[in-house]
């Protein structure tokens, strides 16, 4: 089995832009796997989650955020995946989905002199009213701020251009999307490919519901949340665990706080996800998390 691994991913190439691994060979192994184990279809087993794991999270060389560990993540999720085939029922793959002119990219924001904001500043009231920052569309932007600190949540933080739509650093790393075609070719199941992220003027770290509900996100589609329920287990992984993948365990957590039975099936697979910022510290957030709703956090 190590040998059929192999022959769909290539470890070394994980975060690479290249892909030594041809497609069409990746469908005729899986035919054949099928053909020769007779994977069961189950239908209950294991939903995976694999929030936001995308090449300008992993490429160390070319990715535009580039997070510590993403690479050794991929690894473990792409063995996890191939290990679990036949239990595996659903994956959901998300994907942070963005334009240059987003709220928290730094062309909307402005300094004094007119040039663009950096990555990583963060933006609060007090600095537009002091005129250290300017926004260009002064409205939506300041009433977003505000939406912000009504609901309690963090200010924006301005983030480099990434996961530009149908750029290559949109699409996922190349070797865990080789273990995802297999999957999908043996167990005839196609994978659930989630858009997130993809409103002007609102951010969505989380893969369930956007920071602040507006005129663009109030139709944000959940009907795949609904299902979760369904499965036996739910895990979760991918990037980052500060902000993506937390979230969205957060918010899976608010969601289903009533469903006691939904909420002891989630696990979080906690060294197959990194922090952009500080490990510890996100590891600490879960853990509060847990504490406070019964989540599982697991190793693999």
């Amino acid at each position: 089995m190590e040998d059929l691994y192999k022959k769909i991913v290539n470890e070394k190439y994980i975060g690479d832009e290249r892909n030594p691994i041809n497609q069409k060979e990746i469908f005729e192994l899986a035919s054949n796997y099928s053909k020769e184990i007779k994977v069961k279809h189950t239908n209950n087993g294991i939903a995976l989650i694999i929030v936001d794991a995308q090449r300008d999270f992993i490429d160390t060389k070319k990715g535009v955020l580039p997070i510590k560990g993403a690479v050794k993540d991929i690894e473990r999720i792409t063995r996890f995946i191939f290990e679990k085939l036949e239990y595996i029922s659903a994956i959901y793959t998300t994907f942070d989905t963005h334009e240059y002119n987003f709220i928290f990219h730094p062309f909307l924001w402005r300094k004094r002199n007119g040039d663009e904001i950096e990555p990583f500043t963060e933006i609060t009231l007090d600095k537009i009213i002091k005129n250290e920052i300017v926004p260009l569309n002064k409205k939506e932007q300041i009433e977003y701020l505000e939406k912000l600190d009504s609901l309690g949540k963090q200010n924006i933080i301005i983030w480099p251009y990434h996961c530009i739509y149908a750029t290559d650093g949109w699409l996922l790393d190349k070797q865990l999307n080789n273990m995802l075609l297999f999957y999908e070719r043996a167990k005839e199941n196609r994978i659930n490919k989630i858009m997130k992220g993809k409103e002007q003027f609102s951010d969505m770290y989380g893969a369930v519901a956007p920071e602040v509900i507006t005129n663009e996100t109030r139709f944000c589609d959940m009907a795949w949340v609904y299902g979760l329920k369904n499965y036996n287990e739910i895990y979760i992984c991918g990037e980052s665990k500060d902000f993506g993948v937390y979230e969205t365990v957060r918010q899976l957590c608010e969601m289903y706080s009533n469903d006691k039975n939904t909420i002891k099936k989630i696990n979080v697979m906690m060294n197959c996800c990194s922090a952009i910022f500080d490990n510890d510290e996100a590891n600490k957030k879960f853990e509060k998390l847990s504490s406070k709703y019964g989540i599982k956090l697991i190793e693999i």
